[in-house]
């Protein structure tokens, strides 16, 4: 065995991918852990310095329940997030809430793992600037992100302000590539250190496991390199025999591998902030500290939200840029398809005439004699047509028998940038052609496009030798971190510049467009294709339009929400219910294709969720329809008029009654009132919020309209006029007003079933972070997620197999439609709700029609209450088994 506990006969680089880093048995010394059983919260396990923080010796707790520790309000805190949260994560439960002794400030988190509650301590620095107001530093983190000309500067501008607040000696912007090694993009540092910008390190130095973790947890922080773990103390959890796992633990012990990788690069201390993208790990915001260095939670706390902002700015960067390269290929492909319609051999309109196949994916860079570099090959039939510079006809020909293995069936693209590493034939031409991205362009096997690159020599800088990962020593070899980090230069031959997946894209535009196009050769159609690529013009330009303007209106809601917010908590929940106003309003947008919006809709849309049968919320008035600008802007106002009255006002009173009446008005527009009576009685608010600000002025500036909020005792009352230019006349069914003389009806209560009974939802959804949302929310209701399920035939498989009261069910799985799931569960008497967010009325086949739907985006109380309307309309026409009325059996058993 090593020095390690791994047999030296298997010492290899995948050894570091196995080690059981979750279950390191230990924590860093400078805290305190305590495990306690989730019913009783008998101490089970305990470690670190309990003596220091807690004021008894880590011996005297063990066996004893923590109420003999904490004061009763805390037991009743602690019981209480215990039974209301899953706590799969950590929650932070700052200083003072937690603190023990008198004048010593405490910092705890509690989750849970395997069942346990997990207690962890850490002495709290309320001396801190940021201490009493985090909101203030992320403030003065994300201040300029919009700004930032560039990507780069974007990265920059990140490590300078986590340097700024973190207080680290060095910051990094660390990106991981292809092949899984890191590049240093961005760094901040002490002016006497030596840089790191630009230097690349090999993938073994984050191996398989850490990643994962790093995607589970945005931040891991390392407090000193050279310590003694506190050890856990049993070292095996009582109860189960299996040691604890810390996954989701802040204190967790640090690999030896890892943290003899820092002693060798001088590192004392360090903190990592996880970049994602798209629910994988882009990169890492890499702090090192080079003595000791404790970061409070607070400040923790700050990083860690500015790392989940930073991920979506970076996010939002890199799609806007691949949007608009799709956008100006599309132009390009545009014209290739006109060029096309008129010509008899399509292989040779593809190569000879202008725009060609190489201006619409370039070969590579020009060369220094500024002729072009790289190639095109077509080959259609057995039959071979070129363009610029290829390998052979020999060659390309037998490389289209590989091709005939490799070009995937699903999607018809394949590419890769090191071409003879993949297929050693390929070795000889890779002065032309090191590099290949292919698409089938029929059925047939060798109709292919191939693109060729260049080989493109280049030289990577290394922070040292990137292979040596085995040492050998008087106990045999081990596995041993590089020791050097001196800059180690590779010269890189076989490659070529990598494919972007602008490329990608524009291939696949390119391969449907043959297919659906090109191959049925309609030559009638010319003419109509030039009027579609007007069409497409003018859509991807106002498309462009509405997608950057909707950023940018998300980005100022942000900004005035953190502005006006106290808490975090506030924060969030603001921000969520104004997104899910615009967002509704959208959807309307979309059913109408953008026409205008009907004022009814609108305000059912919005206020369905407050008539709960507590209050009554009448309308009143003639339907009009609203333009799309003054229908997102009112729709922002009356969710503010709504959420203070469900906050505030008159829908928190039994009876309490809104009315919401409209009339056009004499000069073509239209006159709203909003009138809250039967509400606890009114003062006037001693400062105007952003709620407020937005009702008033925004309806103002977007619509030339007006909007006067009351603040009368007996309830706040609010008159809105919109101009004439803010109302669009379409049909309108003229009976429509007759309709609105009743109340919005009030929610589907649960008949037959207790408010806590625990449904068990199969969850079907293909993106990483809405199915993590969906499982956290069934977790947050007591519910049991089964799944999430995130291909097609994972989820056939559950949806025959397993037991479950109803499903959620995404449309689009990766490509594949969900509609044979449904048929599984309509066969089984199971309910399911689709979540999409297409217009439903494009893409549900007729044999579904009618099937519940919710739009994307969906909050937690939208996602409950379809839920119960969906069970309690099956159970409804099921009825109750017999000898039990209030009961019914479980669907789907």
């Amino acid at each position: 065995m090593s020095d390690l506990g791994i047999p030296i006969a298997s010492v290899d680089v995948r050894n570091c991918d196995r080690e059981p880093i979750h279950i390191p048995g230990a924590i860093l010394p400078h805290g305190a852990m305590l495990v306690l059983d989730a019913d009783t919260l008998e101490v089970l396990q305990a470690a670190g310095d309990t003596s220091r923080l807690l004021g008894v010796p880590l011996g005297e707790l063990l066996g004893q329940s923590v109420a003999t520790l904490f004061r009763p309000d805390q037991i009743e805190n602690l019981r209480g997030l215990a039974a209301a949260l899953a706590l799969v994560k950590p929650r932070h439960l700052l200083d003072p809430q937690l603190r023990v002794i008198a004048g010593q400030p405490l910092d705890a988190s509690l989750h849970r793992s395997a069942g346990s509650l997990v207690l962890e301590f850490e002495a709290a620095d309320p001396s801190d600037r940021f201490a009493a107001d985090p909101l203030a530093g992320v403030q003065e983190m994300v201040r300029g992100f919009d700004e930032s000309p560039s990507f780069q500067a974007l990265c920059n501008l990140a490590a300078g302000r986590v340097r700024d607040v973190a207080r680290y000696d060095r910051v990094l912007v660390y990106k991981f590539m292809q092949d899984g090694s890191g590049w240093v993009i961005a760094e901040s540092r002490e002016p006497h250190l030596e840089p790191f910008l630009d230097l690349h390190y090999p993938a073994a130095d984050i191996p398989q496991q850490a990643r994962a973790l790093y995607v589970k947890n945005w931040l891991r922080l390392i407090t000193q390199v050279v310590y003694d773990a506190a050890p856990l103390t049993p070292a095996t959890h009582p109860r189960t025999g299996e040691p604890l796992d810390m996954s989701q633990a802040i204190l967790r012990d640090v690999s030896p591998i890892h943290r003899e990788y820092l002693r060798n690069m001088g590192i004392d201390a360090s903190m990592s902030i996880s970049i994602i993208c798209g629910g994988k790990l882009w990169g890492l915001i890499a702090c090192h500290h080079y003595s000791p260095r404790i970061l409070p939670r607070h400040l923790r706390a700050i990083c860690e939200l500015f790392g989940s902002m930073f991920s979506l700015q970076l996010e939002a960067r890199e799609k806007g840029e691949q949007f608009d390269e799709r956008l100006a290929s599309r132009m390009v492909l545009q014209n290739l398809m006109l060029n096309l319609a008129s010509a008899d051999d399509y292989a040779a309109g593809l190569t000879k005439e202008s725009p060609n196949l190489l201006d619409y994916i370039h070969g590579g860079s020009p060369s220094a004699d500024g002729t072009l570099q790289g190639g095109v090959a077509v080959s259609i039939k057995g039959q071979l047509t070129f363009l610029g510079t290829t390998p052979s006809q020999e060659q390309i020909i037998a490389l289209v028998e590989w091709l005939n293995i490799h070009v995937p069936k699903s999607n018809g693209v394949f590419a890769t940038d090191r071409l003879g590493e993949m297929w050693p034939p390929a070795v000889v031409f890779a002065d032309v052609a090191s590099g290949v991205l292919v698409i089938s362009v029929s059925d047939e096997l060798s109709d292919f496009i191939i693109w060729f690159r260049p080989e493109l020599i280049g030289t990577s800088s290394w922070a040292g030798e990137p292979t040596k990962l085995v040492a050998s020593g008087p106990d045999g070899d081990r596995l041993s971190p590089r020791k050097s980090f001196e800059v180690w230069q590779e010269t890189v031959r076989g490659r070529c510049l990598p494919w972007a997946p602008a490329d990608l894209d524009a291939a696949f535009d390119l391969r449907v467009s043959l297919l659906h196009v090109v191959l049925r050769r309609i030559d009638t159609a010319a003419q109509e294709r030039k009027r579609a690529a007007e069409r497409d013009k003018l859509l991807m330009a106002e498309l462009d339009h509405r997608v950057k303007n909707t950023i940018a209106n998300i980005q100022a809601l942000v900004m005035h929400t953190s502005s006006n917010a106290i808490t975090l908590t506030d924060f969030v929940k603001g921000l969520e219910g104004r997104i899910q106003a615009m967002a509704k309003a959208h959807n309307l947008l979309s059913q109408s294709r953008w026409k205008g919006v009907s004022i009814n809709n609108l305000l059912r849309e919005e206020l369905d969720f407050h008539a709960n049968g507590n209050a009554a919320i009448t309308l009143d008035g003639i339907d009009m329809q609203l333009t799309p600008k003054s229908a997102l802007s009112l729709s922002l106002a009356i969710h503010e008029l709504a959420t203070n009255a469900a906050k505030y006002g008159a829908l928190t009173a039994p009876g309490g009654r809104v009315a919401v009446g409209w009339r056009p008005a004499t000069d073509g527009g239209m006159e709203l009132s909003w009138t809250e009576t039967g509400g606890p009685l009114v003062k006037q608010p001693k400062r105007r919020g952003f709620g407020s600000t937005l009702i008033e002025r925004a309806l103002s500036m977007e619509t030339g309209g007006s909007a006067i909020v009351h603040y009368l005792r007996t309830g706040v009352v609010c008159e809105i006029f919109l101009p004439a230019a803010a109302i669009t006349y379409s049909d309108v069914d003229a009976q429509a007003g007759a309709d609105l003389q009743k109340e919005v009806p009030p929610m589907a209560a649960v008949p037959n079933a207790e408010p806590s009974e625990a449904f068990r939802i199969l969850v079907v959804e293909d993106s990483f972070l809405i199915s993590e949302l969906l499982v956290q929310v069934l977790d947050l209701l007591g519910w049991v997620a089964v799944g999430p399920a995130t291909r097609r035939s994972k989820a056939l498989e559950l949806a025959q197999s397993e037991m479950f009261d109803a499903a959620m069910l995404d449309i689009d799985l990766d490509g594949e439609t969900s509609w044979d799931v449904a048929l599984v569960l309509r066969a089984r008497g199971i309910p399911f709700v689709f979540t999409t967010g297409y217009n439903v009325s494009h893409v549900l086949p007729d044999y579904l029609a009618g099937s519940a739907v919710m739009i994307k985006p969906y909050n937690p109380t939208d996602i409950e209450r379809r839920l119960r309307e969906v069970i309690t309309a099956k159970r409804l026409s099921l009825g109750p088994e017999p000898g039990q009325p209030n009961r019914t059996k479980r669907l789907g058993g």
